[in-house]
């Protein structure tokens, strides 16, 4: 300790807060929202919001979303690579700023009940029943304008 910070190492000094600051950065760019024990996960890209895809990391597996807007529509896709994600509600930036007038859920092409709520600019997804989203499954949600 008196030649060096003992705190410092390379495995958890300098190099680790740095790549965790930077991820800090790519959350916030993803808008990034997630609540294991209630099933919640939400996205509002700040970046691309038009046509946007990221990766994205919970306790019990993760996969990709990605989303696509046309004329005040929006597409979402929850895909899991490995694991399996718990979800009840998803929450979402509403596009273009525009007051939503339907959405609809559906894993693996079959349709599942939801109710949405929008406040201001952010539209609360809540899923009939609780699903898993196991690897390999994809949790898609539209949002029509």
């Amino acid at each position: 300790a008196s030649r060096r910070n003992p705190w410092n190492e390379v495995e958890c000094g300098d190099h680790y807060a740095r790549s965790m600051a930077s991820y800090g950065v790519f959350l916030a760019a993803c808008g990034y929202e997630h609540h294991g024990p209630e099933g919640h996960l939400g996205f509002a890209p700040r970046l691309t919001p038009e046509d946007f895809r990221a990766p994205f990391t919970t306790a019990e597996g993760w996969g990709t979303y990605s989303q696509k807007r046309a004329g005040g529509d929006q597409k979402a896709e929850v895909a899991v690579k490995w694991g399996r994600v718990r979800l009840k509600t998803l929450a979402f930036r509403a596009p273009d700023e525009k007051q939503v007038k339907a959405a609809q859920a559906h894993l693996d092409g079959q349709e599942r009940g939801c109710t949405f709520a929008q406040d201001g600019d952010r539209v609360l997804v809540t899923l009939a029943r609780e699903v898993v989203v196991a690897a390999g499954q994809a949790l898609g949600v539209a949002l029509s304008g």
